[in-house]
This record gives structure tokens, C-alpha cells and sequence, in this order.
């Protein structure tokens, strides 16, 4: 845990005293937990988590009166959630393992079967919290690379895209109608600005970018 700064454990589960008794465990741990009793408070303070710079991890009871685990799992992914910034731990029944194992294959970091007061469940949190830290960390990166890109020129973009897809300079130039000496300029600002070396680390990175931002985004080509 030590390259995490803050971390938040959320506990939804209408259980008052699970939830105090959770609340008394993790927080000995030095992990503080948030609880919530219904899906309404849950939904009202979720956001600010999300935003928030701390790394999450929700622990979701299966059986809730009102909406189940199971619903309320589902509409995380719906609501765009990620489960990488939202590792999702189920608190189940016996009767319920089944059902847990299936949400598992669906996305879910894990479940525990109740009580689950034991060493063990605050490993896996913890781990779970290292992997929303990561995405956290990841997602500064891309931000930081995105801004680099945005300090491109749109002819620099051009250049940058049309490098990317493994295009040479004369291909380019043509394309662009612009001249092999400008080519060569262009494409060296942008090796210069990107800090990299070459066209296939820049696809490689383009590529990352994408699943995060769009190309549409970055190069306002396609």
C-alpha cells in the first residue's frame, strides 16, 4: 500500500451492525470506510468518491431489500463505472455462492461469504485498493501525454497520425500536399514534443490513448 496516498473502502449493505463492525475492523487497519444503508445514499455520494484522488474499493452485499448487489453491480456498469477504479468485493451468503462466482466472471474483484471479519477479506481489499491506485496512476499519465498532444499544431496531428499508421515521409507529403522537407520538420516536432523515438512507440502510444480518450479527440481526423 505504500505508493497509494489515500484510499476510501465504501461498504453498501443494510446491515446496521455489519456495518458498524466493518467500520471498527478496516479502520484499526488504518483503512477508512465509508458505509451506506441504501442504494439512494450510496448513488448521492458515489461521484464524489469517483473524483475524488483517493483509491477505491466498494464492498456490496448480494441480498438487499430494496436492490439487490446484484443490481446495483450491474448498474455501476451501465452508468460507465469502471471496475478498475471500482474494484467491486461481494458480500454473500452460502446460498448465494453460485450467483457470486458468476458476478466474478462478470467483473467483480472477488466475494467473501459471511462473516467476514478475518484477515483475509482485509488482504484482498487491500489489493483491490492497489489496483484502483494503479488506474489512478495510469489515468495521470494519459493526462499528461494528452496535454503534450495538445500542445501539437494541427498540421503537427496530421503529421503524427499519418506517422503512427506507419506511413512514410513521401507518402505523407503527398497526401498532405506539403513537401518532404516540411514532412521531416513536422515529424521531428512531434517526436521532439511526444518524447519519443520512434513511429512504432508513437503507435503504441497513440494506441493507449485511445482506449482512454478517442482518436477523435486527439486528432480531429476521423
Amino acid at each position: 500500500m505504500e505508493s497509494i496516498k489515500k484510499v476510501q473502502v465504501l461498504l453498501l449493505d443494510d446491515d446496521d451492525d455489519l456495518r458498524e463492525g466493518m467500520k471498527w475492523m478496516f479502520e484499526t487497519v488504518d483503512l477508512p470506510m465509508q458505509g451506506y444503508a441504501t442504494f439512494d445514499a450510496f448513488k448521492n455520494g458515489l461521484d464524489e468518491h469517483v473524483n475524488s484522488d483517493a483509491a477505491l474499493c466498494l464492498l456490496l452485499d448480494l441480498r438487499m431489500p430494496d436492490m439487490s448487489g446484484l443490481e446495483v453491480f450491474e448498474w455501476l456498469k451501465r452508468s460507465g463505472y469502471s471496475l478498475d477504479r471500482l474494484p467491486v468485493i461481494f458480500l454473500t451468503g452460502h446460498g448465494d455462492i453460485s450467483t457470486a462466482v458468476e458476478s466474478v466472471k462478470n467483473g467483480a474483484f472477488d466475494f467473501y461469504e459471511k462473516p467476514t471479519t478475518d484477515q483475509r477479506l482485509i488482504e484482498r481489499v487491500k489489493q483491490a485498493l492497489q489496483k484502483s491506485g494503479e488506474y489512478l496512476v495510469n489515468l495521470e499519465v494519459l493526462k499528461q501525454w494528452s496535454e503534450r498532444i495538445d500542445r501539437l499544431s494541427p498540421r503537427e496531428r496530421e503529421v503524427m497520425f499519418l506517422v503512427a499508421k506507419g506511413k512514410l515521409n513521401k507518402v505523407i507529403a503527398s497526401d498532405l500536399d506539403i513537401s518532404m522537407r516540411t514532412v521531416e520538420v513536422h515529424r521531428a516536432n512531434v517526436f521532439d514534443k511526444l518524447k519519443v523515438r520512434s513511429a512504432a512507440e508513437l503507435a503504441t502510444l497513440l494506441s493507449r490513448l485511445s482506449d482512454r480518450l478517442g482518436f477523435d479527440q486527439l486528432a480531429g481526423l476521423e
